[in-house]
């Protein structure tokens, strides 16, 4: 073989869409995406074609990873949005090779964290990761909840509800910068998100961000929820999610990369009648 790498901005659309497609031929989750879907791919996740690497054996795109970069408060985090290798190529130990280019580039981009996600029964992605330097910082969850789980939402008591735009919490301390890519704040306005706040006497004690999937003046038809910042105040958080998930409301309810944490908030929500789903991911990060 004679491998060389170039960044994906090197291809057309058409070809990268062909590459991609065949690098998760037979995946644990297989992704087949229609061209537009694939191009969409890049701005709605905030990936980059000049950032993405692209492997070649002699002129044939054999592998890739994809990358996205954002800067917060100063910080360059960057986020690999997908790492694949076309199925006659596997087995070859291309993967580590394609993951030391990749670093390579945001080391020249002064990024000072990688960041990414794995499936949890991708054992052989996780192992190369962590041959790369990267460090499984936490499980990622996903759970769902369908159906109505209490007939009436709790009573305020004397604490306050407070929705903003996700846009307007960017820059803020009311969640993490170090999150799986897709949950955070800077991402989710171009979903329509918004964060839920309960306060008492001018103190926030909980935030959440979520999206929610309506028609003005409808039903809510879906929550998906992303993010949450608690205290340790059982009460705050028990009446913020029952409000800001509509508890009371027959509509689907699902987490999306949701982090374990501490386990209090996934304590909460299965007691309220959340359930697992057959799909986990694990959130891992380098500092470069």
């Amino acid at each position: 073989m004679n491998i060389s790498y170039k960044l994906m901005s090197s291809l057309n659309f058409e070809d990268a869409h062909v590459l991609f497609n065949r690098g998760f031929e037979g995946y644990l989750v297989p992704m087949n995406l229609s061209f537009d879907a694939f191009v969409s791919r890049f701005g709605n996740a905030g990936l980059s074609p000049a950032l993405s690497i692209v492997a070649f054996n002699e002129k044939e795109p054999i592998g890739f990873v994809l990358q996205g970069l954002r800067e917060i408060d100063g910080q360059k985090i960057s986020w690999n949005g997908g790492t694949a290798i076309i199925p006659e190529y596997r087995g070859r130990k291309l993967g580590y090779s394609l993951m030391v280019e990749a670093e390579k580039l945001l080391r020249g981009l002064n990024v000072t964290v990688a960041t990414l996600e794995s499936l949890s029964e991708n054992k052989a992605a996780i192992s190369l990761y962590e041959r790369c330097g990267y460090k499984v910082e936490d499980d990622l969850l996903f759970l769902r909840a369908n159906e109505v789980l209490s007939s009436t939402l709790p009573d305020l008591d004397g604490y306050e509800i407070t929705r903003i735009p996700a846009a307007q919490s960017i820059g803020s301390d009311l969640f993490p910068t170090i999150v799986p890519w897709q949950t955070d704040a800077s991402n989710t306005p171009k979903l329509g998100g918004e964060v839920v706040m309960i306060s008492k006497n001018g103190e926030v004690e909980a935030a959440c961000l979520i999206k929610k999937d309506c028609v003005f003046e409808k039903k809510t038809d879906r929550i998906t929820f992303f993010q949450v910042k608690e205290n340790g105040n059982e009460d705050a958080l028990n009446k913020l999610l029952a409000h800001a998930l509509e508890y009371d409301q027959s509509i689907n309810r699902t987490t999306y990369n949701f982090l374990k944490g501490n386990g209090r908030v996934i304590s909460t929500l299965t007691k309220s009648g959340f359930e697992n789903t057959s799909i986990s991911q694990v959130f891992m990060t380098k500092f470069l």
